[in-house]
């Protein structure tokens, strides 16, 4: 049967690090719904370094969409961050109506909406889009990100309700959203699994020599004690991301090695000669309700991994190290000799099998479909 049209009000760039947003464009298109990955529309007026590539995205801004290889098309939409009353004027009345404009004429017919940032830029434009169903992908607590809008937490609850489906990604998001909407439901991270094959025929190299990060190096959320005590203790330290908020020095600290940003194609290589992962999250509003998008990849390797005593990862707390101190990751590190197994590491790949992104995207479009159906 033909499938209806997809559009992915996503809340990053495509070129951004890979995540979510674009892993359901990705998995909607090749099941056979045509999809539009629509480029945020912001969330926080841009830093005045960004300002370059804000103005390379105006210029291609609405000039039709790009298709990414054989996957979704890419829209890039002229918008406003919705921050201030003129923008959000500007945006309704002038910039919105030519966003829908075009988006109708990529999608050929009214499509299913997944929407990301729940800001009012995006409650602007689902009713334009006269959307099947609007789904409501609540995969970050945006009252705490910074610069976001004031009445963030207000728009939210709007999109809550408005929404035909939400799916959150933790468990802290979806004891928020069931306040409004009881029957919200868990979607959590997942892995493209056979992409580690490689990782886990390599053989595991104890005592731990080299540890990883990879992702957003920012100081929002990034533990950057954790990391400095852990190279000060003589391990390699390998970062792979966007370094544009890092903690300025670090990079050229003795034991770091940071590579830069990564293709999410070329991740597995990447991480070749990796022996363990840390994921050192800062204590916080902005932390505290995240399911980390790594987190199952980091467990189809079969490495160990030490992190912080996230809500959602302490529900796996038989396959990951848990510390809250610079100190306790170091130990950590250190007694992997002694704590470590063959039989745990085929438990943290056996883990990250059975939470497959196809096993996920599943259960997702069943939510779908079913969705779908009982509005015929």
């Amino acid at each position: 049967m033909p499938r209806p049209p997809v559009v992915i009000l996503s809340g990053v760039r495509w070129g951004f690090l890979w995540q979510r947003h674009q892993t359901l464009a990705t998995l909607f298109d090749r099941a056979g719904y045509p999809t539009v990955f629509v480029e945020t529309t912001g969330l926080a007026n841009p830093r005045p370094s960004a300002f370059l590539r804000v103005a390379a995205r105006l210029r291609k801004a609405g000039s039709g969409a790009k298709r990414q290889g054989d996957g979704p098309r890419v829209y890039s939409p002229l918008a406003l961050p919705p921050t201030l009353r003129v923008f959000r004027a500007a945006n309704r009345r002038l910039l919105l109506p030519r966003v829908a404009r075009d988006l109708r004429k990529l999608l050929g017919e009214r499509a299913i909406v997944v929407a990301y940032p729940p800001t009012r830029t995006t409650l602007d434009l689902i009713p334009r889009l006269d959307p099947r169903l609007v789904l409501y992908d609540c995969a970050d607590d945006y009252e705490h990100f910074p610069g976001a809008p004031k009445d963030i937490a207000a728009t939210e609850e709007e999109l809550f309700a408005r929404a035909d489906l939400v799916s959150c990604t933790s468990g802290p998001l979806l004891e928020k959203a069931r306040r409004t909407r009881p029957d919200a439901f868990r979607s959590g991270p997942a892995v493209d699994y056979g992409r580690f094959a490689a990782l886990r025929e390599q053989p595991r190299a104890l005592p731990v020599r080299t540890v990883c990060f990879f992702g957003h190096l920012g100081r929002e959320r990034l533990d950057f004690d954790v990391l400095r005590a852990v190279a000060r203790a003589g391990f390699r330290v390998r970062l792979l991301g966007d370094a544009g908020r890092a903690e300025k020095g670090f990079l050229e600290r003795p034991n770091v090695e940071y590579r830069g940003e990564v293709p999410h194609g070329r991740l597995p290589a990447a991480l070749a000669g990796v022996d363990a992962f840390v994921l050192p999250y800062k204590a916080g509003g902005l932390t505290r309700a995240i399911s980390p998008a790594k987190t199952y990849e980091c467990l189809a390797t079969g490495r160990p991994i030490v992190a912080s005593p996230l809500p959602d990862l302490g529900e796996i707390s038989d396959h990951v190290y848990l510390e809250s101190h610079p100190e306790g990751f170091v130990k950590a590190l250190r007694n992997l000799p002694h704590t470590e197994t063959d039989e745990r590491a085929r438990a943290r790949t056996e883990l990250a099998r059975q939470n497959s992104w196809e096993a996920r995207f599943r259960e997702l479009e069943e939510g779908v479909l079913r969705a779908l159906e009982g509005r015929t």
